[in-house]
C-alpha cells in the first residue's frame, strides 16, 4: 500500500528526518509514535505531497496521479473558514469528491453533528471541529487514512466511539497510518509501530512485541525508551 524510502527533510539547518524508511502493508493499522518534535507530522505531510522531502521516495499502492482520491487526511489542526456553516464545508468537499449527500447524512449522524450542521464553524467546540475534520476525511472512503493525533480534543466517550469506530473500519479492510501519544489507543487499535527517534526509525514491530517481557504497558515502553 505504501513504501517510505529513505525520507530526508531538514528545515534550514536542523535535519528532521534522516533517513526515514518503513512499509505500510494493505489492511494495516500502524501507528508512528516519537516525542515533539521527532517529525512525524513533518513525514505524514510528506507522504500526502503537501511538503516536499530533500531526498528519498514515497511509493503507492496506487497511482500517484488518483493520490487524493485515494488518501483521507485528518490534520492536526483542521485549518476551516469560520464564515462557512458545517453544512458549507460538507457540500462542498461532496461535490469535490462527487459524493451523494446521503454519504454525509450518514456521517453526520455517526459522529453526532446532524445537530449543528446549520451552525457555523466558529461556534463549534473544539471536539467538534476534530470530528467535522475526521468526517471530512472519510467522504471520499480512501483506501489510504492517514491521522495526526485523532482524538485530540474529543471526551472520554468520543474517544471511545471513535476508537470503536476505526477498529470497525479497519477489520473491514482499510488501511489506516495514525500518528498518537495516546499509548493506550496505539496499544489497542494498532498491528504495527513505528518508533521515530532522533529523526530515524528505530523499531518497526508490534505493540506486543514493544511490551515484551519488559513493560506492563506501551505508556511505560514509551516514557522509559523513548
Amino acid at each position: 500500500m505504501l513504501e517510505i524510502v529513505d525520507i530526508k527533510k531538514s528545515y534550514g539547518k536542523k535535519e528532521v528526518l534522516k533517513g526515514v524508511s518503513f512499509t505500510v502493508e494493505k489492511g494495516d493499522f500502524l501507528a508512528i509514535i516519537g516525542k515533539n518534535g521527532v517529525g512525524k507530522t513533518t513525514l505524514t505531510n510528506i507522504i500526502c505531497q503537501l511538503v516536499k522531502q530533500d531526498s528519498g521516495k514515497v511509493k503507492y499502492g496506487f497511482q500517484e496521479k488518483d493520490i487524493y482520491s485515494k488518501i483521507g487526511v485528518q490534520t492536526q489542526s483542521g485549518d476551516f473558514d469560520d464564515r462557512l456553516k458545517v453544512d458549507d464545508m460538507c457540500t462542498l468537499w461532496r461535490k469535490i469528491y462527487n459524493v451523494d449527500a446521503t454519504k454525509v447524512d450518514q456521517l453526520l449522524e455517526r459522529f453526532d453533528l446532524t445537530g449543528v450542521r446549520k451552525q457555523y464553524i466558529k461556534t463549534l467546540s473544539g471536539g467538534q471541529k476534530q470530528k467535522l475534520n475526521i468526517l471530512l476525511s472519510l467522504l471520499n472512503d480512501p483506501e489510504l487514512l492517514i491521522l495526526d493525533e485523532l482524538t485530540t480534543s474529543l471526551d472520554a466517550i468520543s474517544r471511545h466511539e471513535m476508537r470503536k469506530y476505526l477498529k470497525q473500519l479497519n477489520e473491514q479492510g482499510k488501511t489506516i497510518v495514525m500518528i498518537s501519544h495516546y499509548m493506550d489507543e496505539v496499544e489497542d487499535l494498532c498491528n504495527k509501530v513505528v518508533v521515530l527517534k532522533d529523526g530515524e526509525v528505530e523499531q518497526t514491530t508490534s505493540p506486543r512485541a514493544l511490551i515484551g517481557s519488559k513493560y506492563n504497558s506501551l505508556q511505560q515502553y514509551f516514557v522509559e525508551c523513548v
